[in-house]
């Protein structure tokens, strides 16, 4: 239940020690665990599995220095800090809605007011405002450590969180830490194209996966790595995921399903980047009565999430990456991450020398709403309520896609979470640049213009679209063009009118091309 966690949480934070008020003081999820925590096995060591690039880098002695005094009164005249007196801020101000229930006004028009300021007990803005320590500072670090174990309890004991600048940031690092230039990432056959293009970047190789209405194919995978042919280079020992909402296709890995790829990446020994941002945006009806409490709607909310690939990775083999962006606002620029300690460690150090942490407004703003307005509790009930929020978009753009789609070319499926449909054209008999093509033998060149033509007459229609050949990386032969829809962005009375139009740019290609 929900509350009784609540309720030990509110213990433990009773009998700990004031949080570190220093700038930038070292901290840890491990001061904020539970104590059921440390009776778990620890993670198996994946120290085979850095990159060069990781073994080589260590820990900056400068940030080595600061993090290990024990004087009260220590002066320091070490750190190239600037003084917070000449800083030209002395409040921060913020307003939120005043009920995360669902229902609520969500328009500001009733508002709750919050306010950082210098000198504060709880979290000094002259603080947010130095340098900070690359972990997070410990006041969101300890909210965040507490809502992965409420959430996720992973399986093993020394298991950690690092706050981020964002999944796009996040998976850069981890990527250099896992993997060498000319290696190769497992990929979903449909993937997202800022993962497509980073990988690129840093010379890493990607393999396409096959997927099906469930997600990612495990007789697939298991394929692929069990005939892997070394003349392509190394056996791929990383496996990328979007296991929830994926993007762009939007299914969702049942259990059974991440079962089953989690026991293949125990076989071939692989390291899985859990890339997470759409979890929460759950579409199951939350069944309440008159006579149900508020924590009993939280409960049921929580039992239709499903077990994330971190609640079952009992030897630490999983990076789970989650992210402020689909569920607060991406202008946050902040997310973070779980992992073993070995991995984090290795993430601080590069983070060090890079992004160095995440803004420390942002971690104020955070810290103000999350913790001391919200709590876990009204977080997780704004959760609830965005997803019901969500759903009505969904079922909106849906209704319209059975409106205006024609049927006898157009297919789709209902996602369950995140904020994609994804619409699938079958390609009549066509003729192209490429030459004329019977269904299910068209080429590649044959396929772009298919879904150029779409995409071209849906833009003059008025709708911008995706293309799937953007989220593809594999070049194959299809007998269907695909195109991906979000239902996030558009005003709710917008919707309809922009599937109208994407309905009107198939039927006039289909039309005009069929021989």
């Amino acid at each position: 239940m929900l509350q009784t966690k609540l309720d030990q949480l509110a213990k433990r934070r009773a009998a700990a020690d004031p949080l570190p008020t220093a700038v930038a003081p070292f901290t840890s999820s491990n001061f904020f665990k539970s104590t059921e925590s440390d009776s778990k096995p620890k993670a198996r060591s994946c120290q085979h599995r850095l990159s060069h690039e990781a073994k080589r880098l260590t820990v900056s002695p400068l940030k080595a220095a600061s993090r290990n005094h024990k004087h009260n009164d220590l002066v320091s005249l070490g750190t190239a800090r600037p003084s917070p007196e000449y800083f030209p801020w002395g409040s921060l101000n913020m307003s939120s809605p005043e009920s995360t229930s669902a229902g609520a006004d969500m328009s500001l028009a009733s508002c709750l007011t919050m306010q950082s300021v210098r000198d504060e007990a709880d979290y000094d803005l002259a603080i947010a405002l130095n340098y900070g320590y690359t972990v997070g500072s410990p006041q969101i670090l300890r909210f965040l450590t507490e809502h992965v174990e409420m959430v996720h309890d992973p399986p093993y004991s020394d298991w950690e969180c690092c706050v981020t600048c964002g999944t796009t940031s996040a998976l850069e690092v981890a990527l250099r830490i896992l993997c060498n230039p000319g290696e190769t990432v497992i990929i979903e056959s449909h993937a997202y194209s800022g993962t497509l293009a980073c990988s690129r970047a840093l010379g890493i190789h990607l393999q396409s996966v096959k997927l099906d209405e469930y997600g990612l194919v495990p007789e697939d995978l298991d394929n692929i790595l069990t005939k892997w042919d070394l003349s392509q280079g190394p056996k791929p020992h990383v496996l990328y995921t979007i296991p929830t909402g994926q993007n762009p296709t939007g299914t969702t890995q049942p259990l059974e399903r991440r079962k089953q790829i989690y026991q293949l990446a125990e076989k071939h020994d692989l390291y899985i980047l859990e890339d997470d941002p759409y979890y929460f945006l759950q579409y199951c009806e939350i069944s309440s009565s008159n006579t149900s409490s508020a924590s009993t709607d939280l409960d049921q909310y929580l039992k239709t999430l499903p077990k994330s690939y971190l609640s079952l990775d009992t030897s630490g083999r999983v990076l789970r990456m989650d992210s402020t962006s689909k569920i607060l606002a991406p202008g946050l620029r902040a997310g973070w991450i779980t992992a073993s300690s070995l991995i984090i460690d290795k993430f601080i150090s590069f983070s060090e020398v890079g992004a160095l942490h995440p803004s420390g407004p942002t971690q104020v703003m955070l810290y103000k709403l999350l913790d001391k307005t919200w709590g876990h509790d009204g977080f997780l009930r704004w959760l609830m309520t965005l997803s019901a929020q969500y759903r009505r978009r969904r079922d909106i753009l849906l209704a319209a896609c059975d409106k205006y789609l024609p049927s006898d070319v157009c297919t789709w499926k209902t996602p369950e979470i995140g904020m994609f449909v994804w619409i699938s054209v079958k390609l009549p008999k066509i003729s192209t640049s490429a030459g004329t093509f019977l269904n299910g033998d068209t080429p590649w060149t044959a396929y772009l213009d298919v879904e150029e033509a779409i995409f071209n007459q849906a833009q003059e229609n008025g709708v911008l679209v995706s293309r799937g050949s953007w989220f593809m990386h594999d070049k194959t032969e299809l007998d269907e063009v695909s195109f991906r829809l979000t239902f996030a962005a558009a005003q709710k009375d917008s919707l309809e009118r922009a599937v109208e139009r994407f309905g009107s740019a198939i039927r006039s290609y289909v039309e005009h091309s069929s021989l």
